[in-house]
């Protein structure tokens, strides 16, 4: 369904840009090869060419209203699954090592931290149901510059998490907690420089 509806679109703007095209075309050619008893024709029959156009474009105007109407009832019969998958395939959030060499490539929904270890970040994220982590070398300042209007906050010194999949942030032992809710997933804490930072987003 979710590809009929795409190429329904795709399909539609193609035809839509052929026929301009051809209209345009055609009156290029009326205009500059046409010989004078039509050139003649056409004045005289200026205001039923006039009351054409407006026709067309009024016929243009259901004709688009109409398919837009399809489109979004085509939409509508999607099934919450297929919609969210359309939705998630507008972003992934690519992770480069220090060489620019694409490593790995994860839905935003399924990265939960990631984690300074000396010259190499490890990355923690869901894949086929199961915790994985993945080390690439490069630095938590260059992915944190690269994510800046993501989701993808700086914690700490040693730690970027995934503001979106936190649940709560509690107070243990005198630190900041992060908790994304998961037994596997340990408690990441939030140093007093990152602080304020935290709050704001996690309070969004």
């Amino acid at each position: 369904m979710k590809d009929n509806f795409l190429n329904y679109i795709q399909d539609s703007r193609h035809i839509a840009i052929l026929i301009c095209g051809a209209f345009i075309l055609i009156g290029l050619i009326l205009l500059i090869f046409t010989p004078y008893r039509i050139h003649s024709w056409i004045e005289d029959n200026r205001y039923f060419l006039m009351w054409l156009e407006i026709g067309l474009l009024i016929l243009q105007s259901i004709l688009f209203a109409g398919d837009a109407s399809h489109w979004q009832q085509l939409y509508n019969q999607l099934s919450e699954a297929e919609k969210n998958e359309m939705h998630s395939m507008v972003e992934m959030y690519n992770f480069y090592d220090e060489k620019g060499e694409l490593k790995l490539s994860v839905k935003p929904e399924m990265l939960y931290y990631l984690e300074a270890a000396d010259n190499y970040v490890q990355i923690v994220y869901i894949s086929s149901g199961k915790m994985e982590k993945l080390l690439i070398r490069n630095t938590l300042k260059n992915i944190e510059w690269r994510f800046r209007d993501k989701e993808l906050v700086r914690c700490h010194r040693s730690f970027i998490v995934n503001i979106a999949k936190v649940q709560v942030m509690r107070r243990k032992e005198g630190e900041v907690m992060l908790d994304f809710g998961e037994e596997k997933i340990p408690l990441i804490p939030v140093s007093k420089g990152y602080g304020g930072r935290i709050m704001e987003r996690f309070a969004k």
